[in-house]
């Protein structure tokens, strides 16, 4: 009866430290997982800023100005050249 009891007992102090193994393991991937998506979230945040910055850029009456004036070749037009539509 002892052997029995002595032997249940250390199948489950097997049982035990195989399991505590594997949560270990499963512990350290998420951990890992982690870090990489925090890497990731500050990429995301860094693009993120940036392109910020850029819609400023870009989004201000001077720059469309500039690109129409430099690279369509575009003018303001004179008083002369405006014509008002009235309904």
């Amino acid at each position: 009866m002892l052997r029995i009891i002595n032997l249940a007992i250390v199948i489950a102090i097997l049982v035990t430290a195989m399991l505590i193994i594997r949560q270990r393991f499963i512990a350290r991937s998420y951990y890992i997982e982690l870090n990489r998506m925090q890497n990731q979230t500050v990429k995301l945040n860094e693009e993120y800023s940036r392109l910020r910055l850029e819609e400023g850029t870009y989004s201000s009456g001077l720059a469309v100005s500039n690109f129409a004036a430099n690279k369509l070749g575009l003018v303001q037009p004179d008083v002369q050249h405006i014509v008002d539509l009235k309904r």
